[in-house]
């Protein structure tokens, strides 16, 4: 086994053991009375060119029902420029792929945790153990995230475009859940 796998491993276990992982509930029924998610909170890929294509895919996420939504983004602070969902508020954070802890982490929890959210949407296709740790903290019965070796942790609805290859598929998938 790889030694980066194996520290990665060790630190999973040791932060669920002390609870700065929180357990995900497996259990999720999905019915009729479950669709139509009010509050969402999407973050976006931290890496450019999965960026891109995500800020593609999503361009026309809310132009129907906008009213009935809020939509909460959160974006690394490099891509600032690039991003021009105009729905929604933004909120830009420094990441790097070195990174165990999203930087500024406790001020960003104090201000979503007064939110409740239907749905959070991880788009990074890769895993990010600063990005998953953070969404573990907050509070959503549906937690959308491409799977992974460590995905059973954090994400009760996965994506795998590991046969296709192709992240925007799974773009769509996640906006068709939305616009349910």
């Amino acid at each position: 086994m790889n030694l980066k796998l194996l520290k990665l491993r060790w630190r999973l276990f040791f932060w669920t053991i002390t609870g700065r992982i929180k357990k995900m509930h497996s259990r999720l029924q999905l019915t009729l009375s479950q669709g139509n998610p009010e509050n969402i909170l999407i973050i976006f890929p931290m890496d450019e060119p999965t960026f891109r294509v995500a800020c593609y895919a999503f361009r026309d996420l809310g132009k129907d029902n906008v009213h009935k939504k809020q939509f909460i983004f959160i974006v690394k602070e490099q891509f600032k420029d690039l991003f021009h969902l105009r729905i929604g508020n933004s909120m830009y954070i420094n990441h790097s792929d070195n990174d165990t802890i999203v930087a500024g982490e406790k001020l960003l929890l104090q201000s979503l945790k007064q939110n409740k959210f239907d749905i959070i949407v991880d788009l990074n296709p890769t895993f990010q153990l600063a990005i998953s740790r953070f969404i573990s903290l907050l509070n959503s019965e549906m937690k959308v995230g491409f799977v992974s070796d460590f995905s059973d942790r954090f994400y009760n609805i996965q994506l795998d475009i590991s046969k296709s290859g192709i992240m925007e598929k799974g773009f769509k998938q996640i906006n068709w859940i939305l616009a349910q």
